[in-house]
């Protein structure tokens, strides 16, 4: 090979390695701004809060599979050939039941939470959670509403 054909061989593989590590440092090591957003998750709860929260968490994961397994079994009740009206409104009532023992179970959770913050906490903590889910139902530009 030619000392050109060489040296064109290593500039496009500095090229790579330099783009590769670009990209490791933008994604891993340098914060991306874009993360701190309103869909990215909720703000920062206060330290003392966070273990209950955690716990309280779980509770409601198990209540939203729950949920989600009721609903399941509805939407595929609506799908069997023979349609059996009785045993759909049975699996409703049982997915509209797991639903709302889902929420009280959520509410029960932000009430006891709040008992554990400062006013000044809850007002940070909430109205960021509030204006966050106000963000996600505004119609976007350009897009279906």
């Amino acid at each position: 090979m030619s000392k050109k054909t060489i040296l064109i061989l290593l500039i496009v593989s500095l090229a790579f390695n330099l783009a590769f590590f670009g990209t490791y440092l933008m994604h891993r090591v340098i914060p991306h701004p874009g993360l701190q957003g309103p869909i990215h998750g909720r703000p920062k709860l206060p330290v003392q809060c966070r273990e209950n929260f955690r716990k309280s968490r779980k509770d409601i994961g198990e209540k939203h599979r729950d949920y989600f397994v009721a609903r399941r079994q509805f939407i595929l009740s609506l799908l069997e050939k023979d349609l059996n009206e009785e045993q759909v409104l049975k699996r409703l009532e049982n997915a509209i039941e797991k639903q709302t023992i889902k929420e009280r179970e959520i509410g029960l959770s932000f009430i006891k939470l709040r008992k554990e913050m400062t006013a000044e906490e809850a007002r940070m903590f909430f109205h960021q959670d509030l204006k966050a889910k106000e963000n996600l139902r505004e119609p976007r530009r350009g897009g279906r509403k």
